[in-house]
């Protein structure tokens, strides 16, 4: 669903959707590139372009709400030189609000990076409250190379996916040097094929787009709510364009001075709390138990089952707490059978974990996009000497599942640095004529409670809501009304709480 859907992951990485995979988790770190050719930004110029907002006839399989139109957004394939002619579309839709429309647009993005945006228009519109739909356009955008929106990619075939050893120690240095060599040569190709398109892909291309989205739509100020990645994309565009918002919502947001190195280095703990956070609702021994299953996977795993798909996993099911019995069977069964002691017990494990298999992957990421997004909005490029130590440094403190959760810091292996302007992502202070509201999880499994606090710390007088979950984007997603009516409330009449809230955990129905 969400992503840091796949989100802003690597391309081993799960989206924060409910539905996974687990087989699809046998994959390594994300493509990486040794590229042959060198892009540097240019100058950035003034706005010499003028964008123009095309109306078109909406698919027709696309199940969109009433009062929806569809919409090319035309701009400059970089806006740092937009009149050299070169344009790409942006794919959008528009829902009217029953009450005044046009004059009230709430815009969204749902994470990644490279989780499409518009084919979640109807779906996500149906989890708005009827307050929401009756006073706010619904507006949805592909961010560019996303989707339905240009410059697409062409040319990319994915490179083969390592796994570091199954079982046993990890020579992490051999591992981290074998994906460079290996994964690098698909994405460099993908990359040097696509010189039109994959040095444009970053976020301070995306926030031009949306701000000259706003002005053709004609709305003063935008209602912004920003999920996983969606937050970077959201604190950029505030710092871009301070004046140009009314609501902020960051909902499961990025850390402050992001970088790929913090990015990879601290999801290991992230991924542990989890775990915690998790047993801490659902009985503590779930995590002993947790434990204890990858301890024998550390000798017995295979292709099928192992410590790597085992962790990846389970992080991946708990961004969904309607999964948590699930999870919870699952470890129960496995942890039973590996104590039994029974001549079968090693078949009675693995029949367990079959059942995690019962969910669907989620498609919503493309790896290139993703390695070329998180890369031109990040320029520091952490060596493999560097992850081994990251390796080293996570599986000494939380197991040798954990040593591998350090992939998201590998993202850019072999790419340029600075082909794109980086994304405005520092800790300096931003006011905003109306406070920002950040939505977090205590356990988020997909972007670690930590990183949003230190996003928060940012805006003045910003308010977090704070639920006790391990669920990665919440606001509207989850049935704790204490998340559910401040964002709403928010959103309509721009009161936060009077101090920063604190949700218990609420169960989610059953999926």
């Amino acid at each position: 669903m969400r992503s840091f859907g796949r989100s802003v992951f690597a391309k081993s990485s799960v989206g924060a959707a409910a539905a996974v995979v687990l087989a699809s988790l046998f994959t390594s770190g994300p493509a990486v590139a040794t590229p042959t050719q060198e892009y540097a930004p240019t100058a950035v110029a003034a706005p010499a372009f003028t964008p123009t907002l095309t109306y078109v006839a909406c698919p027709v399989d696309e199940k969109l709400p009433p009062r929806t139109k569809c919409a090319a957004l035309t701009v400059p394939l970089d806006w740092q030189s937009p009149d050299d002619g070169r344009t790409i579309d942006i794919a959008v839709r528009i829902t009217r609000a029953k009450n005044n429309p046009g004059s009230n647009g709430l815009t969204w993005n749902i994470g990644g990076p490279g989780a499409a945006v518009v084919e979640g228009h109807r779906s996500f519109y149906s989890k708005l409250p009827a307050s929401i739909r009756k006073n706010f356009d619904w507006v949805s955008f592909d961010p560019r190379g996303v989707g339905l929106s240009e410059p697409k990619l062409a040319g990319c075939t994915p490179g083969p996916q390592d796994l570091p050893p199954l079982t046993g120690p990890v020579d992490w240095d051999a591992h981290w040097t074998k994906v460079e060599a290996t994964d690098g040569a698909a994405a460099a190709a993908c990359f040097d094929a696509n010189p039109d398109a994959a040095p444009y892909l970053g976020t301070w291309q995306v926030v031009r787009d949306m701000d000259a989205l706003r002005a053709s739509l004609r709305y003063d100020r935008w209602n912004y709510w920003g999920m996983s990645y969606g937050t970077r994309l959201g604190n950029t565009y505030a710092r871009t364009f301070p004046d140009k918002l009314r609501a902020f919502i960051e909902d499961g947001a990025v850390m402050a001075n992001e970088s790929i190195t913090h990015f990879g280095s601290t999801t290991p703990a992230g991924d542990y709390l989890a775990v915690q956070i998790y047993a801490s609702i659902m009985g503590k021994d779930q995590a002993r138990k947790q434990r204890v299953i990858l301890s024998y996977f550390n000798d017995d795993g295979d292709a099928q089952y192992n410590r790597f798909r085992w962790s990846t996993g389970t992080n991946a099911l708990l961004r969904e707490p309607s999964n948590y019995p699930l999870v919870k069977s699952s470890i129960d069964s496995v942890y039973a059978a590996l104590v039994s002691g029974a001549p079968d017990s090693d078949q009675r494990a693995r029949r367990a974990m079959r059942r995690l298999e019962r969910l669907t992957a989620d498609p919503q990421s493309d790896a290139f996009l993703n390695s070329f997004i998180n890369c031109a909005d990040m320029h520091d490029r952490p060596t493999p000497a560097q992850l081994a130590a990251m390796s080293r440094q996570a599986e000494q403190d939380y197991g040798t599942a954990y040593g591998y959760q350090v992939f998201r810091a590998s993202v850019c292996l072999g790419l340029p640095s600075g082909y794109s302007p980086s994304s405005e992502n520092g800790d300096t202070p931003v006011s905003l004529a109306n406070r920002a509201l950040f939505i977090l999880a205590t356990g988020d499994a997909g972007t670690p409670w930590a990183w949003g606090r230190s996003l928060a710390n940012t805006y003045t007088n910003s308010r977090t809501v704070t639920l006790n979950s391990t669920i990665h984007v919440s606001l509207f997603f989850t049935p704790s009304t204490c998340v559910n009516d401040a964002g709403e409330r928010y959103l309509l009449t721009l009161q936060l709480p009077r101090t920063d809230l604190y949700c218990p955990f609420v169960k989610s129905p059953a999926p």
